[in-house]
């Protein structure tokens, strides 16, 4: 069976290589014609070490956040005159569906090798329209695997969230899809599978590199809120904890990113082994959560610095390699402050833009990944010798 990575500082040296990395976050701006293959290229040019499949939501609609995980989701419809899909769990072919689903669920988190999970998984695939990048990633990460040469380190994919996933759609009487149980259900298996396809694909492209999926969460940072008032936290840590698991399961690290003022306490809970968090903007509401997240990352957890910001074009506009430096610097003191020991958070940390570069321009989204680059090569020069402790 697939080892768990329970402390990823403590495995095959998956904490060193990890330490003040970089990568980035979902989306890019391109949109011309041969977006997918020039985002692609970009991206194996930018983070050779951590490259990751691109979110193209201005080439096809379909890539949108929320609509490229529902390819054959079970119950899913449009409603031509609402213009909008929702969720109809009330049909024969929704409860023969169901049947199939927890079956192909059960096979394969029991399974001890997720390659033999090739049949049941490629059922859940990714493929286009939903994504035009990920076909053109696997062959180019495959050509690169083949030569034994310049292998990445890590591989990244995503799945929404699964409380983003289903605020994100209602079902057929109207009401969110969240407080239907069996929608919700329904949800968090296919988010699973979906995962865990990518995490056999990336196996079966290049073995040496070790997956990494994030589950993008920006709605957690409304759980509490007068929106989401009868939300039990409770039940966002279980979803977000059954998915984590899945994924770790099969020797893969999870993550959650949320971009937002969050209670991080859920996504702590939740299991996952990085949190990616806006540290332009909220590192000062994340320190807060100083105790828990001094376990955390005690505990082998890593902290992901999305310090470059991307969903304010201005502060990107102005910033600097050495603003940069000084605004990560800052982020830091609010954990050290807490007492939390710098050398330990350095030690479990890595770098990525605040969010997405899908609202950007090409040029702007192009600095920022830049900007990732740059900081995450300088402190791993600055500090080499704290991250190989």
């Amino acid at each position: 069976m697939e080892k768990n990575i329970d402390k990823l500082g403590g495995r095959n040296n998956i904490g060193d290589k990890l330490s003040l990395s970089y990568t980035g976050i979902g989306s890019l701006p391109f949109k011309n014609p041969n977006a997918p293959t020039d985002a692609t290229n970009y991206i194996f040019e930018c983070c050779p070490d951590f490259p990751y499949w691109v979110q193209l939501p201005h080439f096809k609609k379909e890539e949108d956040m929320a609509l490229q995980f529902t390819q054959n989701l079970l119950g899913l419809k449009f409603d031509e005159k609402e213009c909008r899909y929702y969720l109809d769990d009330t049909t024969d072919d929704f409860f023969e569906g169901l049947e199939t689903l927890f079956i192909d669920y059960e096979t394969t988190i029991s399974s001890d090798d997720i390659i033999n999970c090739d049949e049941i998984l490629d059922k859940y695939k990714i493929t286009k329209p939903y994504s035009n990048t990920i076909d053109i990633f696997l062959k180019k990460l495959g050509e690169i695997s083949s030569k034994n040469n310049n292998i990445p380190n890590f591989i990244k994919g995503s799945v929404t969230g699964p409380f983003t996933f289903s605020t994100s759609f209602c079902d057929n009487g109207g009401k969110s899809a969240y407080y239907n149980e069996t929608l919700r259900e329904v949800i968090v298996k296919t988010l699973s599978l979906k995962a865990l396809w990518q995490i056999k694909e990336f196996k079966k492209t290049s073995p040496k590199s070790i997956p990494v999926i994030f589950l993008d969460e920006p709605s957690i940072s409304q759980v509490g809120s007068c929106a989401f008032v009868t939300v039990k936290k409770d039940d966002v840590i279980e979803m977000l904890k059954t998915i984590s698991d899945n994924i770790k399961k099969f020797g893969a690290i999870s993550g959650i990113h949320c971009c937002g003022k969050t209670d991080w306490d859920i996504a702590i809970k939740s299991g996952v082994d990085i949190i990616n968090f806006d540290a332009y903007f909220y590192a000062q509401s994340i320190g807060t959560y100083a105790k828990q997240l001094e376990k955390f990352i005690q505990n082998g957890g890593f902290l992901s610095f999305g310090i470059v910001p991307t969903l304010d074009k201005e502060a990107l506009a102005n910033l600097t390699s050495q603003k940069l430096q000084e605004k990560f610097m800052e982020a830091i003191g609010h954990l050290t402050s807490k007492n939390i020991d710098k050398d330990l958070i350095l030690k479990q940390c890595f770098i990525t833009p605040s969010c997405g570069c899908g609202s950007l321009d090409a040029d702007m989204a192009k600095k920022a990944l830049d900007l990732t680059k740059k900081l995450s090569e300088s402190l791993k020069s600055k500090y080499e010798s704290v991250v190989k402790i």
